[in-house]
């Protein structure tokens, strides 16, 4: 029997619990998921055996669905009309920030352009990594600048907005005002993680465990049918376990010579990507009058969940942000392959 991944999976959430707790206590924000995500990622670049499974982290983000569901109100449907105009100001934010990104991991970073391209996709970390891969890319180089991009971006929100912008980011995202307690409420709850993760994984939806108890707990709370949320406990619980499975994107195995180089260009990468992500947003709420606040937060290249939970934690619309980045994932998934060919052509092994 391997007892690899438990053994692995016990130190991760042993690490990332200790680092949510110091967070907690710091009454830093988002202090579960982002003391476990940074305890976890600094173990990981040290060398400690950590490792979260896919199905394990996807029983916990299943509960992150359910929480982001019950923002969904009927009032988000008589708003449908800001969809499209900014999913395409999203869609433009991607392509000049994949430029921007493939330009410095070529010229910067000396990547091959397989490598560089799939890497500067904003979305889509382990398929953009199996993609690259199959296509001669290098499968360390690809998922340590994702890695980088989504911890940094989500760590520089999160403090900015608490530090910079005087906005109460909690320390733990409220759950809601009314907490799951019958029997019925319960079971509901729990028919759309079980119900969602099955239908949306077979449909093969991009980030399925998150995606699919979101899109029925939305349907639920949409409707009116309840207004039960999860409980807080389970929610810091659910954040500790998507924290600590970020941080442990960091254990491939690099000398620490080409690790700091491979990080360093990442960083680069990553903040040229906020900044266009915060003028991108300052120009078209000017130019369309929508709120600067809310259309930064929705094309920000954080992960699809913890750019969701940010927006929750500091009540941002947390439905309208949760959508735009599912559909910032789906564009990336559907399209990113395709238009590597197009631009491309047949993939190479060497460059």
């Amino acid at each position: 029997m391997n007892t690899a991944v438990p053994r692995g999976l016990i130190v991760a959430l042993a690490i990332g619990a200790v680092g949510g707790a110091v967070f907690y206590f710091l009454s830093l924000p988002l202090a579960w998921m982002l003391g476990s995500m940074i305890a976890v990622m600094v173990a990981a670049l040290a060398g400690a055996p950590v490792r979260v499974p896919n199905r394990f982290r996807a029983v916990f983000a299943t509960v992150i669905g359910v929480l982001l569901g019950s923002a969904f109100t009927p009032e988000l449907v008589q708003q449908a009309g800001r969809f499209g105009a900014t999913l395409l100001i999203q869609i433009s934010f991607m392509a000049v920030a994949m430029t921007i990104a493939y330009w410095i991991y070529r010229k910067v970073g000396g990547y091959d352009r397989t490598t560089a391209y799939f890497s500067s996709t904003p979305g889509g970390l382990t398929e953009m990594t199996m993609i690259s891969e199959a296509m001669g890319g290098d499968g360390r180089i690809v998922p340590l600048n994702h890695g980088v991009r989504i911890v940094l971006v989500v760590t520089l929100i999160s403090f900015y907005f608490r530090y910079v912008e005087n906005l109460a980011v909690p320390t733990t995202p409220q759950s809601g005002a009314h907490i799951a307690s019958t029997p019925l409420e319960i079971a509901l709850l729990v028919a759309c993680a079980v119900i969602g993760y099955g239908v949306s994984s077979r449909l093969r939806l991009p980030a399925a465990p998150l995606i699919g108890p979101m899109i029925l707990s939305a349907s639920l709370h949409a409707t009116g049918i309840t207004n039960a949320t999860v409980p807080v406990w389970l929610v810091s619980i659910a954040l500790v376990v998507v924290g600590t499975s970020v941080g442990c994107r960091f254990t491939d195995r690099m000398s620490a010579r080409s690790m700091a180089r491979t990080i360093a260009i990442a960083v680069l990468t990553a903040v040229s990507m906020i900044a266009l992500a915060v003028m991108t947003a300052m120009i078209f709420a000017r130019l369309t009058g929508l709120d600067g606040f809310i259309l930064f937060l929705s094309i920000a290249p954080g992960g699809l969940a913890e750019m969701s939970l940010i927006a929750f934690a500091l009540s941002a619309d947390t439905a309208f942000v949760t959508v735009m980045h599912f559909l910032r994932v789906l564009v990336v998934m559907l399209s990113g392959a395709a238009v590597y060919r197009l631009i491309f052509g047949r993939p190479k092994v060497t460059d």
